[in-house]
């Protein structure tokens, strides 16, 4: 009606008047539209920021479960070293001593007790470009600093393999694998048998010619390729240890920002 009136009236001013209040509700309509999209936007990123922060939450419990479980069993591996190193420095002719070494050997070196780490969240999150969904920027650098402890774990895990492969070259040379054949299989039947007492393994040694080699020099190697896999190992649970204390602290600080 008033588009009517301003035009039978050939009101200029009446017509202008008219078109600028026409474009004003136009505008006004589109930005009440962006506006609500723009809300609907925000509550979807908020909503897939809760389910980011929640998952990684997850992975934290998780992550800290295996690190303790990790940590505590290579102790007992560490505890074993120490003895054989104990048992290297001073050696011995006889056969007891010699089963000793063997045994000792044989279980404390077969390998080592590791942790696969929970990355799948960041994986999602850095993957998709999705991390800045993390609003709070304290959160979002504990995150990151997260993923860089687990970055320096696996780098010690590499050195940790390096070491191992070492001693078992040395060990190859030294001992007789023959009479290892029984407590391998034990410990393939179930890995964690590595943190058996090793008096569990007495029956499965038979007695008998326990080296291969007995030169002093491959000792002396022996004795340092133990005490280097020995120094790895216990650095490699100092890592986890202080990733297990970054993950404690991230869990504690994603509680505290977003009440969770």
């Amino acid at each position: 009606k008033a588009r009517n009136d301003a035009l039978n009236d050939k009101s200029t001013y009446r017509f202008v008047r008219y078109a600028i209040g026409e474009i004003l509700l136009v505008v006004i309509g589109i930005l009440i539209a962006l506006q609500i999209n723009n809300w609907n936007e925000d509550r979807l990123d908020r909503q897939q920021e809760r389910e980011y922060l929640d998952s990684m939450l997850n992975d934290l419990q998780v992550d800290a479960e295996r690190i303790e479980d990790a940590v505590s069993g290579n102790a007992i591996l560490l505890q074993g070293l120490d003895r054989l190193l104990g048992l290297l420095a001073e050696p011995g002719k006889d056969p007891m001593h010699q089963r000793q070494v063997f045994m000792h050997a044989m279980v404390y070196t077969y390998w080592y007790l590791r942790v696969d780490f929970s990355e799948l969240t960041m994986s999602q999150m850095k993957s998709s470009g999705n991390l800045l969904l993390i609003r709070d920027k304290e959160v979002r650098d504990a995150m990151l600093t997260y993923e860089q402890g687990l970055e320096a774990c696996k780098h010690q895990y590499m050195e940790m393999t390096h070491y191992f492969h070492v001693i078992e070259e040395t060990q190859k040379r030294l001992f007789n694998p023959v009479l290892s054949k029984k407590s391998f299989e034990f410990i393939e039947e179930n890995f964690r048998n590595i943190l058996q007492s090793l008096e569990t393994y007495e029956p499965l040694v038979p007695h008998g010619q326990y080296l291969n080699n007995d030169d002093p020099r491959l000792w002396t190697q022996y004795y340092g390729d133990v005490l280097f896999y020995r120094t790895a190992l216990n650095n490699t649970s100092a890592f986890l240890s202080e990733q297990k204390r970054l993950a404690g602290s991230l869990a504690e600080l994603i509680r505290e920002k977003y009440r969770m």
